[in-house]
């Protein structure tokens, strides 16, 4: 696997959140991650504490995962995959049933902030998730604006033992997301690179092209790293720098 792709962020369980829409979806998402180079996934579907408790969610997450293994098999794709969570955020996370929530297997746990507002108990809610063991990685950074405003928040959980994961379509499009992508890099503020993906035409399956779109020893770090989360390896990353505010603009 050390020189394949691994993505530990997907929507690819048909029918089960805003992801794929049934089996067919599922399954041509599939095989464009493998297309890609992807050997080893795990499959993240949405959970709100607020709309599903963990037992159902668990139970509905294994039967949408049976049936893409099933299709799999049947159609001959290499499937090497792992179950876990996109875990909506709430300050009831810690009260929750994390090992069926984290990744199989590992400590690592999934964790969405919501993008309209900051919420309340971050801080808190984090360490208490650590001090039960797990190991926070935070979807998405990019996509919350009071991370953007002020990314010493970012350096700040980093800093206390949490990873942080990007979108690679961020990359992939250029422009500004993809200059302040680079800019959480150089700070060590980021240690994984996924797709996110949710269907083929608007949010699809892109790690390859997010890869190549950054220098080649952060490439190397990054797909080294998701392989070690994969594995339910210890992943120590670099010290983190933290930004400063000069002249109009963190540096």
């Amino acid at each position: 696997m050390s020189q394949n792709l691994v993505d530990l962020h997907c929507h690819i369980l048909p029918g089960i959140d805003d992801g794929a829409r049934d089996l067919n979806i599922s399954m041509a998402l599939l095989r464009k991650e493998i297309q890609d180079g992807v050997a080893g996934i795990v499959f993240t579907p949405h959970f709100h504490y607020e709309r599903i408790s963990v037992e159902d969610f668990a139970a509905k997450r294994r039967a949408a995962f049976l049936q893409v293994a099933k299709a799999a098999k049947e159609t001959g794709l290499p499937l090497a995959a792992k179950l876990g969570a996109e875990v909506y955020f709430t300050t009831a996370l810690p009260s929750l049933d994390l090992r069926a929530l984290a990744f199989a297997k590992s400590n690592y746990i999934l964790i969405e902030f919501p993008t309209t507002c900051h919420p309340a108990g971050i801080d808190e809610t984090l360490y208490a998730v650590r001090q039960r063991g797990y190991t926070p990685i935070l979807a998405h950074v990019e996509r919350y604006p009071f991370v953007t405003e002020d990314p010493t928040l970012l350096y700040n959980w980093v800093s206390v033992g949490c990873l942080a994961q990007i979108n690679a379509s961020g990359l992939v499009r250029e422009g500004r997301t993809a200059h302040w992508l680079l800019k959480l890099l150089e700070w060590n503020l980021v240690h994984l690179l996924c797709t996110d993906c949710h269907s083929i035409d608007g949010r699809p399956p892109n790690l390859k092209a997010g890869y190549s779109k950054l220098p080649t020893p952060i490439a190397r770090r990054l797909r080294r790293n998701s392989i070690e989360v994969y594995l339910g390896d210890e992943l120590v990353p670099p010290e983190p720098t933290k930004p400063q505010y000069r002249f109009g603009r963190w540096v």
